[in-house]
């Protein structure tokens, strides 16, 4: 069967009770594109903004990993799981329920921690195994300290029968589930995730993202549409227009000119387009511009 030609990065709002490979495996069944992949794996309970990148937009796909995330959570105490989520096993309970200044606390303490054990349910690899392959295999493992950036750590409402529901922006490499967990060791009283929704990541917000089964009954045509151009997801690097002649010579690898007008230090990367069409990532080297990464688009 043909391939569908299709560029950019398509916004799903993942539903509680499938895997991230699961919508993967959707989309690429309906577009089928020349290629497809995501940014940041969520958990099969977890809801919200899953970025797609299909055709060339798999290549800017470690550029969007480095983007800032920003989460929504019900943290609930009193119980310690072994995936750190309300779905595994109880290992520990409490019957102390937190109070708001409490919580309050211990966010503040948590918003400077700059270290995080990841949770034994995560796609870490261990000895050259994922983390939750490990676990699913009942292997006894552990799991090193990890440095993170927590951008935001809030509380947006505390209920006193024992849940709090929580704002999370965090870098790479930051799980909600472990902060969770942390959050209940320090108040005494265990803690897991009991709801997950990712509500941004980079540039993309959850308003723009579109339900996947909403998504599954439109035409091929039409989930086409709302593909968005490779460029919006990589918002940190400038955009160079270019001519037709030079867009010509990025295609085929060779460097151009870097234009007086750019203001570029050495090394620094940029996207470069032809009207609709991205030549791909280039980088100041001397006076001209050379190809990082060519975009056969």
């Amino acid at each position: 069967m043909q391939k569908n030609v299709f560029h950019g990065w398509l916004l799903i709002n993942k539903p509680a009770g499938v895997t991230s490979a699961d919508v993967v495996r959707a989309i690429k069944k309906k577009l089928n594109p020349t290629k497809i992949g995501h940014a940041g794996t969520l958990d099969p309970d977890a809801t919200g903004l899953i970025p797609l990148a299909i055709g060339e937009a798999t290549k800017a796909i470690p550029y969007l990993l480095k983007l800032k995330k920003k989460y929504q959570a019900i943290f609930l105490y009193g119980l310690k799981t072994d995936t750190d989520d309300i779905s595994g096993k109880i290992l520990k309970t409490s019957s102390y329920v937190p109070k708001k200044n409490e919580v309050l606390d211990a966010l503040e303490y948590y918003s400077e921690v700059m270290f995080q054990i990841p949770p034994k349910v995560s796609a870490v690899k261990v000895r050259g195994k994922r983390a939750y392959k490990r676990f699913k295999d009942n292997e006894d493992f552990r799991l090193e300290a990890r440095s993170i950036k927590i951008r935001e750590l809030s509380l947006l409402s505390h209920n006193e029968k024992g849940t709090s529901f929580v704002q999370i922006e965090c870098g790479k490499g930051g799980y909600v589930r472990s902060v969770a967990r942390d959050i209940g060791d320090f108040l005494g009283c265990f803690g897991c995730v009991k709801q997950l929704n990712r509500v941004e990541y980079g540039p993309f917000k959850i308003e723009e993202a579109i339900d996947l089964s909403d998504l599954l009954d439109q035409s091929t045509n039409d989930v086409g549409s709302h593909i968005r151009a490779i460029e919006i997801g990589v918002p940190n690097l400038k955009i160079l227009e270019c001519s037709l002649d030079d867009f010509k010579y990025l295609e085929n690898g060779r460097p151009i000119t870097c234009p007086v007008t750019l203001s570029l230090v050495e090394g620094e990367e940029l996207f470069a387009k032809y009207k609709e069409r991205v030549a791909g990532v280039v980088f100041k080297y001397g006076s001209v511009l050379k190809v990082r990464r060519k975009y056969n688009t």
